[in-house]
């Protein structure tokens, strides 16, 4: 009986320690503004959409000039975003920056990518999906198989669980001809059939090397991608947009972006501010002038533009997080425990610990736990003692109420 009293305290100790910081953390922390960040081709300055606490209502600046604007003058300064909307009212300029507009070439230029930890981190499942570059049909069309990658790739029938092993071993020719190293370390490409075109995946073997493999005409297609000195992959995620201009971006363990371009699979290096794919968030939008890359981090949101053609640095600018203040919780919660993060792959108990003062606080609710036990007349034992010690607050609540 005593054994399952203890078991009780330690569990609900662990269930405090879970609910009390993220309770502390909701009344006390102060939400960072997401606000909309966007290089002006007319303006040659970043504008901004931002709530007004003052005036209660959003405004459309120039971060440069804090110039303001209205919805109508706003589409016009931001003629890349707003599109659509341009070419509707008869209002898009005939070219900008020298460069003709229309709306196959905004369309063709224009992007948005987005990656953040979780992407990652999560655990994916490793079987692929190889659909025909070459399909003579309208719309991509599914195989019928999927393939994975071991000490070598195979093609199964997902209906039977069956390897084609002619298949197989046609591909696994052309990855032993080509010196690929199983097994593979990562596979990037896109399942969906809802996408303009098939380029396949693109592989990292098992010394960081990168494949192209995609299949044409029911052939296998291997090629490999020449890394410049130093490259080392990290990450990648593929990409179809409409001007086929690149295939994939690829994560360095320099903490480095590049693209795989189309042509002949140069890699090119996209300046960018500074960056963890472990931590921080990735958003770029791009047109046919700019590229605007929003990383957001603890500090904040930091916004570079770079020239869409050349890939150089144009303009930067930031925005600070909001200031948290003293967390005052690390001073009297000793530690705290999570499931969830998007570092980890899987749902796992995560410590995260205070300040070595709480010690200090511990201490105290040891002593204040002896003296209510004397209250009630109960027999002291030193192991809820030293459970408090050691947890603090949380061994308290718990061996208060279960202690009887």
């Amino acid at each position: 009986m005593k054994n399952i009293k203890y078991l009780i305290i330690v569990l609900g100790t662990m269930i405090l320690a879970w609910l009390l910081p993220k309770s502390y953390h909701l009344v006390t922390d102060k939400a960072s503004p997401n606000i909309f960040t966007y290089y002006s081709s007319i303006d040659k300055a970043f504008c901004a959409i931002e709530f007004d606490d003052v005036k209660g209502h959003l405004i459309r600046k120039n971060v440069k000039t804090n110039k303001e604007y209205s919805e109508a003058e706003f589409d016009s300064i931001l003629p890349m975003f707003y599109s659509m909307q341009l070419f509707s009212d008869g209002r898009m300029p005939k070219s900008i920056n020298g460069k003709d507009i229309n709306p196959r070439v905004v369309n063709s230029k224009k992007f948005f990518f987005r990656v953040k930890p979780a992407d990652k981190n999560k655990p994916h499942i490793p079987l692929y999906t190889l659909f025909e570059s070459m399909s003579k049909r309208v719309r991509i069309e599914m195989p019928g198989d999927v393939f994975r990658l071991t000490d070598r790739i195979e093609f199964i029938n997902p209906e039977t669980n069956e390897i084609n092993e002619e298949k197989s071993e046609l591909f696994n020719e052309q990855f032993v001809k080509k010196g690929f190293q199983f097994p593979a370390k990562m596979a990037a490409g896109n399942p969906s059939t809802r996408k303009a075109y098939e380029e396949g995946y693109f592989i990292v073997d098992n010394k960081d090397q990168i494949f192209h493999l995609k299949m044409v005409n029911a052939k296998p297609f291997l090629k490999k991608v020449p890394l410049p000195d130093g490259v080392v992959p990290n990450y990648l995620q593929t990409m179809e947009p409409d001007d086929r201009s690149f295939y994939a971006f690829v994560f360095d363990t320099n903490k480095k972006l590049h693209i795989i371009t189309t042509n002949a699979y140069s890699l090119q290096e996209i300046p960018m501010p500074e960056y963890d794919v472990d931590k921080d968030q990735l958003l770029i939008m791009a047109n046919p002038l700019y590229w605007n890359l929003n990383v957001v981090s603890g500090k904040g949101k930091e916004v570079w533009a770079i020239n869409a053609d050349t890939k150089e640095f144009v303009d930067t600018t930031s925005i600070v997080g909001v200031e948290q203040g003293v967390n005052y919780s690390k001073y009297f919660l000793p530690f705290s425990v999570g499931f969830t993060s998007g570092n980890t792959r899987y749902i796992k108990p995560i410590f995260y610990f205070g300040s070595y003062l709480v010690l200090i606080n511990n201490f105290i609710l040891a002593l204040a736990f002896v003296m209510i036990i004397r209250y009630r007349k109960q027999k002291i034992q030193i192991l809820p003692v030293v459970w408090i010690s050691i947890t603090g607050i949380y061994g308290f609540i718990a061996s208060i109420i279960f202690n009887r």
